[in-house]
C-alpha cells in the first residue's frame, strides 16, 4: 500500500509567552498545536525529514521550519520535543558570526514594520516588475511588494544592502533578538537541522559558486556548533530572475545533499526538489477542522 508523505512549512510561530519576531507573518502557536493535534486524530503520523526516503507504515507528515528565529526555537521545538514529534529547522548561520551577516530579507521585514521609516524606491524595468508582482503577489501594497521583490530577487546582495543602508541601533536591537543562538538547539533528541544558507541570499546564476559561498559554509557552521546536518538544503527564496532552482541540483548532489526544500504543494515521493504545504494552508489541504482562533 502506498502512503502519503506531506511536508509542512512554517516560519514564525508566536505565543503570548514568546511573541513572533518583528515584521514576520506568524502562525499562532495555538494554531500550530491545533493543526498537529487534528492531524494526529485523523490518522497522520509524524516523521523525521532525514528519513523522508525510507518506507513508512502510514500517511506521514514532516514538520519543517525556516530561518531559525527565536520564536520558532522557543515555542515549537520544546512543544514538539515533549511529545516526541520530529522537526526540521533550516538554519541561517550568518547571524552567528563574530561579525554578524544580517539577512537582507529579514532586515526588510523589520524596517517595513518600524514606524516612521522611509526607504528608497527601487528602479525596476517592466519585465522585472512583472516578475516581482508574480512572486510577491501576496503583498497587496505595491510599494512593499516592489521593495521586497527588488531586494530579494532582482538586486544583488550588495545593491540591496546599499539601498537599505547600514542598520542603526533600533534595527540592530531587533536583529539581535530575532535569531536564536546555536547553543539553543543543542540537546534536542527529536529536532533535526539543515542548511538554509549563510546570508539568506538568493541564488543568482552560478550554481557552484552559490553552493560554495552560501551553502557549504552554512553546513560548516552547523557542524562547528555541534549540530548534525540533515542533508536537506532549504532554498531561502525564489532565485534571482531569470535563473531557476533546477540549476542547483547537480552541485548539491555532488556535495552530498539528498534534497532541496522549495516550492509549494505535495511531494511526488521521488523528486530531489521537495515542495511543501504552507502553514496557512494546512487545514484546507489535509481536510482538517478549520482553525477558529
Amino acid at each position: 500500500m502506498s502512503y502519503q508523505k506531506i511536508i509542512l512549512m512554517y516560519h514564525s510561530v508566536g505565543s503570548e509567552a514568546h511573541p513572533a519576531v518583528t515584521g514576520s507573518f506568524p502562525v499562532p502557536l495555538a494554531r500550530f498545536i491545533h493543526q498537529l493535534d487534528r492531524a494526529s486524530e485523523a490518522g497522520w503520523a509524524f516523521g523525521a525529514l532525514s528519513r523522508l526516503h525510507e518506507p513508512v507504515e502510514s500517511d506521514t507528515l514532516y514538520i519543517t521550519g525556516d530561518d531559525g528565529t527565536a520564536d520558532w526555537a522557543a515555542n515549537v521545538l520544546p512543544w514538539c520535543e515533549e511529545r516526541g514529534i520530529p522537526t526540521h529547522t533550516g538554519l541561517i548561520t550568518g547571524p552567528w558570526r563574530a561579525e554578524p551577516i544580517w539577512p537582507v530579507a529579514h532586515r526588510l521585514q523589520i524596517l517595513l514594520a518600524l514606524p516612521g521609516r522611509k526607504l528608497a524606491e527601487p528602479r525596476l524595468d517592466p519585465e522585472q516588475a512583472a516578475y516581482v508582482d508574480r512572486v510577491y503577489a501576496y503583498e497587496k501594497d505595491e510599494r512593499r511588494r516592489r521593495l521586497k521583490g527588488a531586494c530579494n530577487v532582482i538586486l544583488t546582495d550588495e545593491e540591496a544592502r546599499t539601498l537599505l543602508g547600514p542598520p542603526d541601533a533600533e534595527e540592530l536591537s531587533h536583529l539581535r533578538a530575532r535569531f536564536a543562538a546555536p547553543d539553543v538547539y543543542r540537546g534536542f533528541r527529536h529536532a533535526e537541522f539543515g542548511t538554509h544558507t549563510l546570508s539568506h541570499n538568493a541564488f543568482s546564476g552560478d550554481p557552484m559558486d552559490y553552493v560554495l559561498s552560501e551553502i557549504v559554509p552554512c553546513r560548516r557552521d552547523l557542524e562547528a556548533a555541534g549540530l548534525r546536518d540533515s542533508g536537506f538544503f532549504t532554498l531561502p527564496m525564489r532565485p534571482r530572475y531569470p535563473v531557476t532552482v533546477e540549476q542547483l541540483v547537480p552541485p548539491l548532489r555532488e556535495h552530498g545533499f539528498v534534497g532541496v526544500l522549495d516550492g509549494q504543494g505535495a511531494w511526488d515521493g521521488q523528486s530531489f526538489i521537495v515542495p511543501r504545504i504552507d502553514a496557512k494552508n494546512v487545514e484546507e489541504f489535509l481536510q482538517l477542522p478549520a482553525w477558529q482562533g
